[in-house]
């Protein structure tokens, strides 16, 4: 799973596209969570009414890990990536780092965001 995130940080930053191939790859990980059909199939077709927002790279990815993990995960992982990406991008608008025309490559923080949501199931199961 790092690895894919790995790979599709990189063409996400450097090309501003993803590779499909690894989103795809992304797939066989619904065999290791615990979570329903109705969930699965709720979390893959949320991510979809974003279209206008994000890219179709960042929807597919967020399709995918939304079959892995679930609909309140991928509620979970979108939230706190956009709010991690607002806070970044707010800071580069402020130093004049970034214009209000720039994209922002949203990928790492989809990836990164998982992986908090995924350390924090691990770490405190419960909660």
């Amino acid at each position: 799973m790092l690895p894919c995130f790995a790979r599709l940080c990189y063409t996400d930053i450097k090309v501003k596209q993803l590779e499909h191939f690894f989103i795809f790859l992304l797939l066989p990980v619904f065999f290791f969570t615990d979570v329903s059909l109705s969930q699965r199939l709720m979390g893959t077709v949320v991510p979809f009414a974003l279209c206008r927002f994000l890219g179709f790279g960042d929807v597919l990815l967020l399709a995918v890990l939304g079959f892995d993990f679930g609909f309140y995960s991928i509620i979970e992982i979108f939230s706190l990536a956009s709010i991690c990406s607002g806070i970044v991008c707010s800071a580069a608008l402020l130093t004049k780092k970034l214009k209000k025309e720039d994209e922002l490559p949203f990928a790492p923080y989809i990836c990164s965001a998982c992986i908090l949501v995924l350390l924090r199931g691990y770490l405190f199961p419960g909660y």
